[in-house]
């Protein structure tokens, strides 16, 4: 290991610079989701980099210089429109991000979430969701079902899932978002319609 990889802390970013990259990320997108995806991001560009960092500023500096990158390079993809063929979730396609995502991130016509009718909150507590969300949770890759079961069921902190699973943090935020999606998308048909 060289002298300035000793310079960089990676298994403490998130808890030393987590809070004030996505709040420097919401003053600039307004989009929690966005800005949390953008901090995700920041961290995985970094640690692919790490080996580029000079130790000419601070990790902080550092990091928030990529951010920044980051967020520019969305609001430059974002102002080139395309134009993509509606397409939906398929076992076959193999592919789950794209199906649903533009290359900029957004919502693809026709995939993007439905609203769910305002009665939602009264059929939380129907025995019968509850059967179709375990149904869901079922059909998860083993890993995102592990995780949605420690973290969302049991309410087991985030950190002491990192370490049960023995995975990163960015790796739980990565598969906690995908896992969301597929449940979300498995009562859309299964439960809620419009």
């Amino acid at each position: 290991m060289t002298k300035l990889s000793l310079q960089l802390l990676p298994e403490q970013w998130i808890q030393s610079y987590a809070d004030d990259l996505y709040s420097y990320a919401m003053s600039k997108t307004s989009k929690s989701d966005l800005s949390e995806d953008l901090v995700q991001e920041t961290f995985l560009s970094a640690l692919k980099s790490a080996k580029n960092f000079k130790g000419q500023s601070s990790e902080k500096t550092w990091l928030f210089a990529i951010l920044k990158f980051k967020i520019a390079d969305h609001y430059r993809k974002a102002s080139t429109k395309y134009e993509f063929a509606n397409s939906k979730l398929s076992k076959e396609s193999g592919n789950f991000m794209e199906d649903y995502f533009t290359e900029d991130g957004e919502w693809k016509e026709n995939s993007a979430p439905k609203i769910w009718n305002e009665d939602a909150s009264i059929a939380l507590e129907n025995k019968e969701l509850g059967i179709a969300l375990n149904d869901c949770i079922e059909k998860l890759a083993e890993n995102q079902k592990q995780l949605v079961l420690l973290k969302m069921v049991e309410e087991t902190e985030t950190e002491m899932v990192c370490k049960e699973l023995n995975i990163t943090p960015t790796n739980y935020w990565v598969i906690m978002h995908r896992a969301k999606l597929k449940l979300r998308a498995c009562l859309e048909k299964t439960w809620f319609t419009t």
